[in-house]
């Protein structure tokens, strides 16, 4: 069985990075070339594909829209979980699993079951057309997966430690922000990866809420290439590459830590 293991790896290595390379090798090819070699490498590299979009405001102005709105979603949800995941580990209060289970309900319904009544309530709020329409339904839509996650993480560290604050008089505050926090920053960046992600990729709570072109983030503005009767594939392909950039760089800066992040807990919690 361990002979057939680096093979099946392989094979899912394999499965995952075909498509991004035709999806980077695609952004360098002609509209006619895409279609007949999709898969081959391009037989003149159409580098102007890649230019048009850098020196378009459109795409800096769609970039700096998902920057901020995956920037406050990732630290609202950070901030309400991490208080949250404490509170139900180390605080002792009335119906605290009964709460905690009703959050995780959150687990089993995804933003898109709910875009009706969720649009009628941000128009009710007046937040169409700004960032914090779509920011504060992620933030509420990814706190059970993040809470979850900080629970067990927090849940795993040692007893002893608590003890010990307990006894040099460390209030409860103290106790999260000089102690649990440094500890868990495995966990936390694996929280703030995962949300970070979801947030940049999502599409469908970005069209409901936003209307206004200056508003648009990154996946919207692949409207822009994409007519009546056609489609600029190439165009496509290499404005999907462009903007995926930011997310490879920050995985590459957290991947030491998301190994860690992710098997924190596992045994205990």
């Amino acid at each position: 069985m361990k002979a057939w293991r680096p093979l099946l790896l392989l094979a899912v290595a394999a499965l995952v990075l075909l498509p991004l390379a035709a999806t980077v090798l695609g952004g360098f090819k002609t509209l006619g070339e895409l279609r007949t070699q999709p898969l081959a490498l391009p037989d003149s590299w159409q580098w102007q594909n890649h230019a048009g979009i850098l020196a378009s405001a459109r795409f800096w102005r769609q970039l700096g829209n998902s920057a901020l709105i995956t920037g406050l979603t990732v630290l609202l949800t950070l901030a309400v979980s991490a208080l949250a995941a404490f509170a139900f580990v180390r605080l002792r209060f009335a119906l605290a699993r009964q709460l905690l289970g009703y959050l995780l309900l959150g687990l089993l319904f995804p933003a898109a079951t709910a875009v009706l009544p969720l649009f009628i309530r941000i128009r009710d709020l007046g937040l169409l057309d700004s960032p914090w329409g779509v920011v504060l339904p992620q933030v509420a839509f990814g706190l059970a997966a993040a809470v979850l996650m900080l629970r067990n993480a927090f849940a795993a560290l040692p007893h002893e430690l608590f003890e010990a604050a307990v006894l040099d008089a460390c209030s409860p505050w103290r106790c999260f922000t000089r102690l649990v926090l440094p500890l868990s920053r495995p966990i936390l960046a694996t929280v703030a990866v995962i949300t970070a992600v979801n947030s940049w990729n999502a599409y469908l709570l970005p069209l409901v809420v936003l209307n206004r072109e200056s508003l648009y983030p990154w996946p919207l503005g692949l409207m822009a290439y994409q007519g009546e009767f056609s489609t600029d594939w190439q165009l496509v392909l290499a404005f999907v590459t462009l903007t995926l950039l930011p997310l490879v760089v920050l995985f590459l800066l957290a991947q030491r830590y998301i190994v860690a992040g992710l098997t924190a807990g596992a045994v205990k919690g």
